[in-house]
């Protein structure tokens, strides 16, 4: 049978290992700066200055806005994700501006 020593030791390790699991689960999901990405975010904050001034807009998208609009229609099936209780998900225009800028 197992001596005290020995059941110390194995009830210490399997203590370190509890508490190794409990530092795993505290780790987020989805990170507080992301979720405010509707307040703070750049697509939010600068899509909106950018479709007030038509050659601004053009200028970073290379593109006009009725065009941007014409192929957002076309594509926003296809970029459309489901919302989770975990996060939203990206919008088809965000997607659309993203792909855009970096294309």
């Amino acid at each position: 049978m197992f001596t005290r020593k020995k059941k110390v030791i194995i009830a210490y390790y399997l203590y370190k290992k509890m508490q190794q699991k409990e530092k795993r689960k505290k780790k987020m999901w989805v990170h507080p700066i992301l979720l405010e990405r509707k307040s703070y975010g750049i697509f939010y904050t600068l899509f909106e200055d950018l479709k007030k001034d038509e050659t601004k807009f053009f200028n970073f998208f290379r593109m006009s806005q009725v065009t941007f609009q014409k192929l957002l229609t076309l594509v926003q099936d296809k970029l459309r994700h489901v919302d989770t209780e975990m996060r939203e998900s990206i919008t088809p225009a965000e997607r659309l501006a993203v792909t855009l800028r970096y294309v």
